[in-house]
């Protein structure tokens, strides 16, 4: 099984709607995404497979890993994990 990274896009608020999804580049490392996160986790998650809420700074420290556009102004970000079959 592979892991694929997403940023999870929507619309700001606690009603805002689900827009899309945005891809990260696969060469994003994880103990990178690890470092950012590690210290607001209950259990430590090294493979960073849980979802994370973003503030404006991991929104920036990710941009280099995003081919579209971002705008925290407008939008929410999660970073999110989902498995994919790992066929070759």
């Amino acid at each position: 099984m592979k892991i694929v990274r997403v940023l999870e896009v929507w619309e700001k608020g606690m009603e805002g709607g689900f827009v899309g999804h945005l891809p990260l580049a696969p060469e994003l490392d994880v103990a990178f995404l690890f470092q950012l996160f590690a210290a607001e986790q209950d259990k430590p998650d090294p493979e960073m497979k849980l979802s994370y809420l973003l503030d404006e700074s991991r929104l920036e420290a990710l941009r280099p890993f995003v081919s579209a556009e971002v705008d925290f102004s407008q939008f929410d970000y999660i970073l999110s994990a989902h498995g994919v079959p790992d066929y070759e």
